[in-house]
């Protein structure tokens, strides 16, 4: 099967030269069996993952290694054995994520397990559960990890004045940021955008619940290359593009 990728508009972030992108792994520390509450809800999640391992033709999370995710990205329950019994690779999976992904895992599989039972394709693939996904997203996929390390190469950096030049909305403007004053874009309507202001947009995209963000990063300066933000297969927003940051004497 193929996804939201394959569909036309993928999740995640495609890199252009000299960049980055999101696709870390969750966060390390601590791990889905000793953070979901007691362990009535683990045994419940690791049943519910066995039960749908061993009716569906599709190893669920695994799956959604394919039809939910993007080169960019490293979603840790990638990585499973799959020669294991389908308890013993439940059991790995909630002990491999964080906790507050494996709360967000069990939702999702139980929303997409009808999908892969139906062998039905659409041009919006998983679309029923997209709310679920895109919460999962955020949560599994190492996003606001990323954003974290972004921002301390870019603090790390000590760049304070400097010409920040964007595409939005057809447009391209220039800010000529300098420390102590007030941006100055060209043209005036244009957005005064600065590396922190596009760093908290990422921020508010990543904790909205009804889509999803793609974001690339500069891989020398840390800063944000371009962000969009895909609400469905076929909605989308560029919230800016072809941003480039010159550094001022």
């Amino acid at each position: 099967m193929t996804g939201p990728a394959a569909a036309g508009e993928g999740v995640g972030g495609t890199a252009s030269s000299g960049s980055a992108t999101v696709g870390d792994p969750g966060d390390a520390g601590g791990n889905g069996l000793a953070g979901m509450g007691g362990l009535a809800p683990v045994q419940s999640a690791v049943a519910e993952c066995q039960r749908y391992c061993e009716t569906l033709n599709y190893r669920l999370p695994q799956a959604l290694c394919e039809d939910w995710n993007d080169p960019a990205w490293d979603p840790p329950y990638c990585h499973m054995d799959p020669m294991t019994s389908c308890g013993e690779y439940c059991t790995e999976v909630y002990q491999t994520v964080t906790p507050q992904c494996a709360a967000l895992l069990a939702p999702v599989i139980r929303c997409v397990a009808p999908v892969y039972a139906s062998g039905e394709l659409s041009t919006c693939f998983l679309g029923e559960c997209h709310k679920e996904l895109f919460a999962l997203t955020s949560a599994c996929y190492g996003l606001q990890k990323t954003l974290a390390e972004a921002r301390a190469t870019w603090q790390a950096s000590s760049v304070v004045d400097y010409q920040l030049t964007y595409s939005q909305f057809n447009m391209k403007a220039q800010v000529v940021v300098r420390d102590g004053l007030e941006p100055v874009a060209t043209p005036s309507n244009a957005n005064p955008w600065t590396v922190p202001k596009l760093f908290d947009a990422v921020d508010y995209y990543l904790n909205l619940a009804a889509g999803y963000p793609r974001i690339t990063y500069d891989a020398k300066l840390g800063y944000v290359v371009g962000l969009s933000y895909f609400e469905d297969c076929d909605r989308s927003e560029e919230v800016v593009s072809g941003v480039e940051v010159t550094p001022l004497r």
